[in-house]
């Protein structure tokens, strides 16, 4: 060991005191998961320094989620220690959900992307090794947009998709090459609400501010963010039930925000449109409106009177399993307790997890209305937001190509509520791709989304293997890359520097700055740097004029707001705020301006203009008789955060869970490894026997089954729920009429054994 010692300090004078700082602080750092070699270089190359590096505080915000809850980093000699809540933010208030705690993993992981890499092996596969050969960031360059012109200029530049979430860089880059598929999985999480929100409320999307917190009745079809560590969501959840507030939970599996309610009611899955229709019934036949709200803010009233009569609790207990009794009560209790609010999210049971999920998204909406819950107190709100400039505006971008706007390889432009949107869909890309329908895709590129994002994995794993070139951008060496011709490694939010206007939870306008709260690691770059330079590359200098970068961009909306990002920068909390008094709205986004129970949008497209009942897709047979159900754990943020050796220790592997008594009948062991299989695929995980499921339900946690070697924590561990989801299709989306082309993420059905 002295010897040891003595080599890594060779040439370096140290004092005992020093030296015993050094190891100190290293022993504190491996205590957190470790760090970068580089690291560890520089501790030891100034712990000869006399004095001791100060801490400081640098304000960002969390990148883990879209909810980008503002923090305090707490740094010192450019090491990033710990991360804590601003308690000048809307949506952290001061706290950070178990996600957002442990962002410092990601940071830190040994295994990121480092540097520019190009693939040596032509073959694409599971388990193939890509023989990466590292490379500089101007060959990756010169390579990727080489490839992607050569392919724009020979087959169109609709053969290029770029895969990625809709975010304002991503969008821009693909405009300008002229392609109109910019693919990403809102048909995976949240799309049935944007599109009802859209048609019915708010001519644009969805709102995403709910205030539980002065809520008296809170009534869940399936919402569990209080058991998702959606960190505002869960707050102010909390903060009802200390004020008092009623919660009641429809749900097949006994959540956490179950066990936190008032009562659980375990129904049947993909009926909770039944439940619904039958409390508006109640509701209206007797009178429990608010006739002011509902006289004065909706339309169709009249119609919604006429169209409920046959939907009686009595008609929807033999769907829903739940006795009429029940269901009346209920909607007694939550039109005579105000404010009420029906709690959604994305992928609770009006999200797209069911073939009549748009359908329950409309009759919560029409809910929300009788009891007077929209744009008001104690229910769902419309975030109330800056003004800032657009983005195509400040540069001076001309018109983009007009072939953004031809035919989708999703066939998105098929859906035209959903087209507007341009909120796009995972499961018919891969049927695209694989049809070639409407025509052929040659390259992709893809941002930070992985393998086991997609529903029906195996038959993505055949798609990408028909394209010609895919370059990815990413932080970890997830399942992506091994499809991948070259990798651009990118920055964790913690590195990079942005402007993050609050959504989540907006009663007044309200801006946080990301900025690095270290020196960014390695030979990562930006993700709007790399965009700008291949765009450039590939010729297209008159969208990325000089001046284009991030950096002039995020300087632009701050000025906006009369501020700079040097300013924000030192401000004692990184925030912007603009506080004043909630003012409701009078008027809405609709046609009419009112809130239109009747949707006129819907009618005018051919889809029905109120919820009309529809069951799920799938039922039980003999060969699959159970249900499935798919959700999240707190501490996963989808298929992102399995690499994180703290956050496994918490949860190691996903699960079946099992009501016991189902188990026991096929003799399934608790702990046992079983096989659950659907008509697309089967995984293998380990069964968790419990009473809090239905006997009919079979429920599996989502964001495991990594199959990439290079995650050296995720690897191996549970199975990939996404195996077990069949694809949507075109031709089944578009024969349902269902204007949100939702992927059905728990109309599957399953068989389980050993």
């Amino acid at each position: 060991m002295a010897e040891e010692v003595k080599s890594i300090f060779d040439g370096i004078e140290v004092s005992r005191r020093t030296f015993t700082k050094a190891t100190a602080a290293l022993g504190a750092f491996v205590a957190f998961g470790g760090y970068p070699t580089k690291h560890f270089d520089r501790l030891i190359e100034t712990a000869g320094a006399q004095e001791e590096p100060e801490e400081k505080i640098v304000h960002t915000f969390c990148g883990i989620c879209s909810a980008n809850c503002a923090v305090k980093a707490r740094v010192k000699d450019d090491m990033l220690l710990e991360l804590s809540g601003n308690s000048e933010d809307q949506i952290s208030g001061g706290v950070l959900c178990v996600k957002g705690y442990a962002g410092r993993n990601l940071l830190y992981d040994p295994d990121r992307l480092k540097y520019p890499m190009k693939r040596t092996n032509p073959n694409k596969g599971v388990g193939e090794d890509p023989k990466w050969v590292r490379i500089t960031w101007d060959e990756a360059f010169e390579l990727v947009a080489g490839k992607l012109k050569e392919i724009k200029d020979r087959d169109g530049p609709q053969a290029i998709a770029v895969v990625s979430r809709p975010k304002t860089w991503q969008k821009h880059f693909a405009k300008s090459i002229g392609t109109p598929n910019l693919i990403a999985h809102n048909n995976t999480c949240y799309i049935t609400h944007e599109i009802v929100w859209r048609a019915t409320v708010t001519g644009k999307g969805r709102p995403w501010t709910t205030d539980y917190s002065k809520s008296k009745f809170i009534l869940s079809f399936g919402w569990d963010q209080p058991g998702k560590a959606k960190n505002v969501q869960a707050r102010d959840f909390i903060e009802a039930k200390r004020n008092g507030a009623k919660v009641v939970v429809l749900d097949p599996r006994f959540s956490v925000t179950a066990s936190k309610a008032d009562e659980w009611i375990p129904i049947k899955p993909g009926t909770d449109l039944a439940f619904t229709l039958a409390m508006i019934n109640v509701i209206v036949n007797e009178e429990l409106y608010d006739k002011e709200f509902v006289e004065e803010y909706t339309l169709g009233f009249d119609k919604l009177d006429d169209f409920i009569q046959e939907y009686t609790p009595e008609w929807a207990s033999g769907i829903t399993d739940v006795p009429a009794d029940t269901i009346a009560r209920v909607a007694r209790e939550f039109a005579t307790t105000r404010p009420a609010v029906v709690a959604t999210h994305k992928r609770d049971a009006g999200g797209p997890n069911y073939a009549n999920s748009w359908r329950l998204s409309h009759a919560e909406v029409i809910l929300n209305a009788l009891v007077g819950a929209i744009d008001r107190e104690g229910g769902v709100i419309f975030e109330r937001t800056p003004k800032l400039p657009k983005f195509g505006e400040y540069f001076e971008i001309p018109s983009y190509p007009e072939s953004v706007k031809g035919e989708r390889i999703d066939g998105l432009e098929k859906f035209p509520i959903l087209y507007k949107t341009g909120k796009a869909s995972f499961p018919t890309f891969v049927e695209g791709v694989l049809e070639e329908r409407p025509y052929p895709i040659k390259a992709a590129l893809f941002w930070k989304y992985n393998v086991l994002a997609f529903t029906y994995t195996s038959k993505l794993i055949e798609a990408l293997k028909k394209l010609e070139f895919i370059a990815v951008i990413d932080i970890l060496p997830t399942e992506i890359i091994e499809m991948a011709d070259v990798i651009l490694p990118d920055r964790t939010y913690l590195e990079g520097s942005g402007v993050g206007v609050r959504k989540y939870f907006a009663k007044y306008p309200q801006v946080a700055i990301k900025q690095p709260v270290v020196k960014p690691l390695y030979e990562t770059k930006g993700t709007s740097t790399i965009l700008i330079e291949i765009g450039k590359r590939m010729g297209l200098y008159e969208y990325f004029p000089e001046g284009t970068s991030g950096k002039s961009w995020n300087e632009a909306q701050l000025n906006a707001l009369g501020t700079s990002f040097d300013e924000m920068k030192k401000s004692p909390t990184g925030i912007w705020s603009d506080k004043k008094p909630f003012v409701p709205k009078e008027e809405f986004g609709t046609p009419s301006k009112k809130i239109e129970l009747h949707s006129q949008v819907f009618e005018e497209n051919g889809y029905d203009p109120l919820p009309a009942w529809a069951p799920k897709r799938d039922l039980p047979s003999n060969e699959y008789p159970y249900y499935l159900i798919v959700t999240r754990k707190p501490f996963e943020k989808m298929t992102q955060s399995q690499n994180d050796p703290i956050l496994r220790e918490i949860y190691p592997e996903n699960r079946a869970l099992m009501n016991r008594t189902t188990a026991q009948s096929l003799g399934i062991r608790n702990g046992e490894y079983v096989y659950v299989e659907s008509r697309a695929g089967k995984i293998r995980v380990k069964a968790e026997l419990t009473e809090g499921i239905r006997p009919d339900c079979v429920c599996v946690d989502h964001g495991f089954g990594h199959w990439s070697k290079e995650l050296s924590v995720a690897y191996g561990v549970g199975g990939n729920d996404g195996d077990l989801i069949p694809l949507v299709t075109l031709d089944e989306a578009l024969e349902r009429k269902d204007p949100s082309l939702g992927a059905c993420m728990s109309d599957v059905c399953v068989k389980v054994y050993t």
